[in-house]
């Protein structure tokens, strides 16, 4: 299930860290966990995820911990209702030069 919102997750990292650093950090499946997934209503295919995705850069050099709020409809439709940055991770010395401003 992850692996198919990872494109939708990716943009909004994209987003935020592009102001930041000079690349932009990697997501894949294993790198996001689901905390919730519930019905919007008590029937229907609205359904709506909390994740928190942990972006990398290099050999897996995490960069943050990112709490995003995802809706999912049962046509295949993905909306990002809610991106947060909750934390941020020092690089190491060899990533420094990546680095536009403190994130």
């Amino acid at each position: 299930m992850t692996s198919l919102l990872v494109p939708y997750i990716q943009k909004e990292i994209n987003n935020y860290y592009k102001e930041y650093l000079t690349e932009s950090p990697m997501i894949f499946a294993y790198s996001i966990d689901i905390v919730s997934a519930k019905r919007k209503w008590k029937t229907g295919y609205l359904i709506e995820l909390e994740v928190i995705a942990h972006p990398y850069v290099g050999a897996h050099n995490t960069v943050g911990d990112e709490r995003l709020i995802i809706e999912t409809g049962g046509l295949g439709s993905v909306e990002i209702k809610k991106f947060e940055h909750i934390k941020s991770y020092p690089l190491p010395p060899h990533l420094q030069h990546i680095i536009k401003k403190p994130y």
